[in-house]
């Protein structure tokens, strides 16, 4: 028997203006998909909302062909840092 998932919306947050913080609805403007220009009613500034296009899938990560996922995410460490020092071990 195959269980079926629902997505339930329990509680939703208004959109807020990234710069003075105080609610904005999107109704009031036409948003495109793509940059949408927004200018804020409370403070006046401006700020990009950026629109996706809902019919698209999301592009899944390419992996590099020889590459590993451990591969690729490996940093570098600095020449001089010592990976003993600082971490919990004691002699």
């Amino acid at each position: 028997m195959k269980n079926i998932l629902e997505e339930k919306v329990i509680q939703t947050f208004p959109h807020r203006c990234p710069y003075c913080d105080q609610p904005i609805s999107y109704d009031q403007f036409d948003l495109e998909i793509g940059e949408n220009r927004i200018k804020c009613p409370s403070c006046k500034k401006e700020y990009i909302r950026v629109v996706l296009d809902s019919s698209e899938e999301p592009q899944k990560s390419t992996i590099r062909s020889g590459e590993s996922k451990n591969a690729r995410m490996k940093t570098k460490r600095h020449p001089h840092s010592s990976p003993a020092k600082g971490r919990g071990y004691t002699k």
